[in-house]
Parts: structure tokens; C-alpha cells; sequence
């Protein structure tokens, strides 16, 4: 009873938005809950966390619309912060522990715990008996948790792990409790079973006991099942939340990643999480369009809970950039982008509203059952274990044609479904891409543009369009879904007549000519640099190369525009036109409607806050001599593990808006 108490708590947000959003059978956006916005990886370098900083943090975090964090213990910092570092479970940690969870409760934000201390399950309490084959131990273990990995075919191991735990998380336990225990993807490389278990009957066994003692003690489980020699559908099942990944430039597979939502589905739970954007691009360079492009093949793999790959606690006192993790898209307080990042997030929280509510609608169920010889599957070396069979090619086949899907295990329930019917927006036929989702007798479409040409999509019948960027919800039977784009498609049936066609481009409007543009500093570093006049537009780093942070371009001019596009930014924008706020764009085009009565025929003022990378600054730390990179284990290294970050030698990255500016003017 205990559990199901504790998980009906856990869905009880769910269930009150879902309702909310049926409201007069009308359609709209729910009421947000935590779950519904982006949670973030939080590293604790050294557990060396403070009463300050975590305040900071928490209040940063709830600014920035997100919903929760997940803390991972790890490697500490150098430079007199040894004496601040904390043993995993000690005294001191839970006393750091729980301060964290009270000081996020009071937030608002949930708090989710990795079992550990960096990754995978292991420790300095793990005997030889119990540890992995391999003698692998634990990567990048902080103080107290380093030790061996545990055997992760053995179910007497994951008990004699998860008891050391029991003490502090269990019954009359001294520590504060977490919403959900996490366990990293399989790294257990070269672990054999030691007793001739069956690999995934040894897996499910040893899981299994992670999974029943969390739920008997009211925690929910996120596990990454990923990268094991075995049926990843059956262990990603065993979890409350199943969580998968994409990971850089390369490993962003949405068809290997339907493994983890495939397993909640066929359990029916609602939440599936996925670790987002790790090492989306080198430090400091990820641009927030290329983000929003990022999570959106996440939302078609199923992903409907994303945790961004994240956030490194800092003290309020550390140099800029704070601590850093060395695998991470840096979205935390220091980074510029952080200024506008709740434009961003605004957008997840839209579409995971969404997609938390409503009910997946797919055509068909694919068993899976590995060839794969007893080897490790990861996302990174897919081709060699999936695309290169006949299922996987299949697979990707089907998804392509726009078929929707699950995978399931031989160990799965099969359900009947209806006639597979192939969705109108589908790569092969016309570049787009989607998943197809029911609610109240409605069908609905969640449709990415992936390509470079805008696109017309036409239904005789109409639909309402959601668009998750700005909000708006309109009745059409037209759309045109711009490169980078995505929306909702909303049908009160199973549509017949969609036609999707490339676009005919927008007007752009005439050139904006103007004097003089003032620029002035908002907020940033290394230091302001004095306003400055411009007669043309161009990066600001023709007078400045280091600053990085938010600069105000200002301008008069005549005509009632009714749209502004603003060309070239890098890389997002705010506009305000005679004082009104027309919002945030974060990706091309960086065009803003203007309202009604809000333009004169003549004297009016525009102000654009154009927020950079930090790029420019970490390569000005490295040219300067700034010790920034004090941090024991791996330290921070360049993209691809290409040693210790010297970003020196970097190009300088272009900065600012850079147009042209465009007006579109209502005729007289």
C-alpha cells in the first residue's frame, strides 16, 4: 500500500493537469507541474556544497522555469576547497544532503539522487566477492565512493550495495528522501557472469532487487539500461521512469533511443527521461536553436521527461565559470544563454505538458530479440549490433515510411492494435518528421521540420495548430512549419487529407535604414565595454572579442511596422518596440509580429537584447592566464577527450545582431 500510495502521489500533478486540460472540451496548454518542466544533472564536485551556493542555485533554477535536479557526488575541487570535501553517506554528507533537499523544497524544485557516487553502482564498501569480473572500478567516483563497480549479474551484490544505503534512506533514516534513486548506463565493460548465470536472467535478478527495495521504501527508479548485453526493454521496465540518450554530434539515434519509452509504454507508466544534450558541441559553443533541435528528436524517440546534461553545483564565490563539468552542454547561472534560457524551457515545458497527458497512438509492436552475442549495445556503436541486422534495418525502415511503433520484449505483452497507417508528415515522403498521439476521440501530430526548406502542410477539414515556441493555439487549415520548427497538429479524427507541399517564401519586408544604433553593455564579462555607436550592424567583437553576456542595440524608426525581422543573431534575441515586450527568439527566424497599434507612422523606438556563447570569455580566461580549470580526475577536457580544454587558440565567435533588419508596414 505504501507504494502505491507514493506513486499515485507522484502522478497526482499528471492527473490534475490532464484534467484541467479537457476544461470545456477546449484545448490548451495544462497547468505545468515540476515534471512537466526540464530537470537537470546537478554534480556536486567533492559534496563541497554551501547553505549559499545551493540558495543561489535553487533560486537560478526556479528563474529559469525549471522543475527539479538530480545530484551526482563526483570528483572534487582543487585550490583549498579539499577541506571542504565531503565522504559519500557520512555525517557531514547527509547534513550537506539535506540542507540541499530542504533548500529546493522551499523552491518549489524536486530532488532526484544517483545511488552513488559517480557511475556505475560501486564503492569502497563492494568486496572482491561482489565486484564485476572486470575489477572495473567506479568512474569518477567523489570522496567516499570510490571502489569497485558491483557484479551486475548478481542479485547478492546489488543487496549487500543497495543495504549500505538502507541505513540513511531506509526506515528512521537521518536523511532526507529523494523523489527517485538513478542508476547510470551500463559500464560495467568486460563484466562476465562469475557463476554462470544466464546473462539477462542474471541482470533482471540483480536489478530487480534495486528496483523492489526503492519501491518498498516509497522511492520511484530512473535507470539508463542502455549499453547492457542483454534486452535492454526488459531491464529499462523494471524502472519507474526509463531513461535513454543522446549524446554529441553523432549519437543522436531516435529510433534506438524508442527503446527506453517503448518499455513504459508497455507497462503503462507515464514518464520516460532521457540524459540531453551531453557534449551537444565544445564547451561553451552549443547554441540554443541547435538545443531546441536536439530535444526535439528526444520528444519523437517518446522522451517526455528531459534532464539536461547539466548543471555543476558552484560556489557563489568561484571564478567565472564556476565549477564545470568536463561531458556537459554548460546550462547553468554563469553561462550567458542562462539570461534568456527560460524562453527555452518555456518550450519543453509545452511539449512535455503534452505529451505527459496524451496517449501515444502506434500502429504496431516490433519483439526484439538481441543478436548480439552476449557484447555490450550502447548508443554509440548501434550500427555493429542493430542497423547492421535485419530487424534494426527494418526498424528504421518502418519509422522513415512515418509507421509508429513500440518495441517490446519476448517477456512483453502483445496488444491488439488496428490497421497501420502511415502518418502524412514522414521522412521519405516529404522530410518531415512525427509521432502520433490520442485524447478525447482527438488525434494529434507532434511534426519536426529537420530539413532546410519551410513547409505548407494543408488539411481540407482544418486543425488546430499548439505551437509549443510562443504558446499560441489557432484554428487553421494551413501551416507553414518553418527549418528547425516544430508543432502540434491537433485533428478531432484520424486526418485523410493532409497535403504537405515546400513553402512559398515569406515576404520579408523592406530594409530598415537608420542613422545610428546605440550599443550599450546590459550584463556580462570580463568586463562592460563602453556603449558604442554603429552606422551598420556588425558582430561586436570587432571592438570587444572577450565580452560574452547581453548587449542593447537601440534605434528610432518611422513606419507602423507589423513584423520585424532582425536577419542574423547571435544568438537570442528580445525585442521591445516603444517599450512593449515582444518576447524571445532563440533560433532562426528571429522575426517578432507586432501588435496592433503598438508601431506609429513615425518616432518609434527599438531595443533589441542580443545575449552571446560564452565562448569568447573562456577564451579570453585561457589567453589571461585565469585558473579556472582546478578540478581533480579527468579536469575538463575539449570535446572528444582531446586532453586538458585550452581554448586559447579558438576562433573568435561572432557575437550580436548582425542582420539585416527587416520591416514589414501596414499600407496606409
Amino acid at each position: 500500500m505504501k507504494v502505491l500510495a507514493s506513486l499515485a502521489l507522484a502522478c497526482a500533478g499528471v492527473l490534475a493537469a490532464h484534467a484541467a486540460a479537457d476544461t470545456a472540451g477546449a484545448l490548451q496548454w495544462p497547468e505545468p507541474t515540476a515534471e512537466m518542466k526540464p530537470w537537470v544533472y546537478n554534480w556536486w564536485m567533492g559534496s563541497a556544497v554551501d547553505e549559499a551556493g545551493l540558495e543561489c542555485q535553487c533560486a537560478e533554477l526556479v528563474k529559469g522555469g525549471f522543475g527539479g535536479f538530480h545530484v551526482i557526488p563526483i570528483y572534487g575541487a582543487k585550490g583549498g576547497y579539499e577541506k571542504k570535501w565531503r565522504d559519500l553517506l557520512s555525517p557531514d554528507w547527509i547534513e550537506a544532503w539535506n540542507l540541499a533537499v530542504r533548500t529546493a523544497r522551499r523552491h518549489g524544485l524536486g530532488v532526484d539522487l544517483t545511488m552513488g557516487s559517480g557511475w556505475c553502482f560501486g564503492g569502497p564498501w563492494v568486496s572482491t566477492n561482489d565486484a564485476a569480473s572486470s575489477g572495473m572500478k567506479v568512474k569518477r567516483a567523489g570522496p567516499g565512493g570510490q571502489g569497485f563497480m558491483i557484479d551486475p549479474f548478481s542479485a547478492a551484490a546489488m543487496s549487500n550495495y543497495v543495504a549500505r544505503f538502507a541505513a540513511a534512506f531506509g526506515p528512521g533514516g537521518a536523511a532526507e528522501r529523494p523523489r527517485a534513486f538513478y542508476h547510470d548506463s551500463y559500464e560495467y565493460y568486460g563484466a562476465r557472469p562469475k557463476h554462470g548465470e544466464d546473462i539477462d536472467e542474471g541482470m533482471i535478478a540483480c536489478f530487480r532487487v534495486w528496483t523492489d527495495w526503492c519501491r518498498a521504501n516509497g522511492y520511484l527508479t530512473r535507470n539508463e539500461a542502455h549499453g547492457a548485453p542483454a534486452n535492454w526493454l526488459d531491464l529499462y521496465a523494471l524502472a519507474d521512469i526509463p531513461e535513454t540518450e543522446m549524446f554529441g554530434r553523432e549519437d543522436r539515434d531516435i529510433v534506438v533511443s524508442k527503446f527506453a519509452s517503448s518499455a513504459a509504454h508497455a507497462k503503462g507508466t507515464t514518464l520516460v527521461s532521457a540524459e540531453s544534450c551531453t557534449w551537444l558541441d565544445e564547451h561553451f559553443h552549443e547554441r540554443p536553436g541547435e538545443i531546441k533541435m536536439f530535444l526535439d528528436r528526444l520528444f519523437l524517440a517518446g522522451v517526455n521527461h528531459v534532464f539536461y546534461h547539466g548543471c555543476c553545483y558552484s560556489p557563489v564565490e568561484a571564478v567565472w565559470p564556476g565549477w564545470c563539468f568536463y561531458a556537459s552542454t554548460q546550462m547553468n547561472p554563469r553561462n550567458p544563454i542562462w539570461r534568456e534560457v527560460g524562453a527555452i524551457n518555456a518550450y519543453v515545458t509545452r511539449c512535455q505538458s503534452l505529451f505527459q497527458t496524451w496517449t501515444p497512438d502506434n500502429d504496431m509492436q516490433l519483439v526484439f530479440t538481441p543478436d548480439y552475442g552476449g557484447q555490450p549495445m550502447s548508443v554509440h556503436n548501434r550500427d555493429k549490433w542493430f542497423y547492421s541486422k535485419p530487424f534494426g534495418r527494418r526498424a528504421r525502415d518502418l519509422w522513415e515510411s512515418g509507421y509508429q511503433f513500440d518495441f517490446i520484449s519476448p517477456r512483453m505483452e502483445k496488444k491488439a492494435l488496428g490497421e497501420p497507417t502511415p502518418s502524412p508528415f514522414n521522412l521519405r515522403a516529404n522530410g518531415l518528421l512525427s509521432t502520433r498521439w490520442t485524447k478525447g476521440g482527438r488525434t494529434a501530430f507532434f511534426v519536426v521540420n529537420p530539413g532546410e526548406a519551410a513547409k505548407t502542410i494543408a488539411a481540407r477539414d482544418g486543425f488546430t495548430a499548439m505551437n509549443p515556441l510562443d504558446g499560441a493555439i489557432t484554428a487553421a487549415r494551413t501551416w507553414t512549419l518553418r527549418p528547425g520548427h516544430s508543432v502540434f497538429l491537433v485533428f478531432d479524427a484520424r486526418p485523410t487529407d493532409v497535403r504537405v507541399a515546400d513553402a512559398v517564401p515569406e515576404p520579408s519586408g523592406a530594409p530598415l535604414r537608420v542613422a545610428t544604433w546605440t550599443v550599450e553593455p546590459v550584463c556580462g564579462g570580463p568586463a562592460l565595454p563602453p556603449p558604442t555607436n554603429l552606422t551598420a550592424l556588425v558582430s561586436w567583437t570587432a571592438w570587444d572579442d572577450a565580452f560574452s553576456g547581453t548587449m542593447r542595440y537601440t534605434c528610432r524608426f518611422d513606419g507602423a511596422a507589423r513584423r520585424i525581422d532582425l536577419g542574423d543573431v547571435r544568438e537570442m534575441a528580445r525585442v521591445r518596440v516603444n517599450g512593449r515586450d515582444l518576447g524571445v527568439r532563440f533560433m532562426k527566424p528571429y522575426a517578432f509580429d507586432v501588435p496592433a497599434g503598438i508601431a506609429q507612422k513615425a518616432d518609434n523606438v527599438l531595443e533589441v537584447e542580443v545575449t552571446s556563447l560564452g565562448a569568447n570569455r573562456i577564451r579570453w580566461n585561457d589567453r589571461t592566464g585565469v585558473t579556472w580549470k582546478y578540478f581533480t580526475d579527468i579536469n575538463i577536457v575539449g570535446i572528444g577527450y582531446t586532453g586538458l580544454l585550452d581554448a586559447s587558440g579558438w576562433d573568435v565567435v561572432p557575437c550580436g545582431l548582425l542582420g539585416p533588419v527587416r520591416l514589414a508596414v501596414d499600407e496606409p
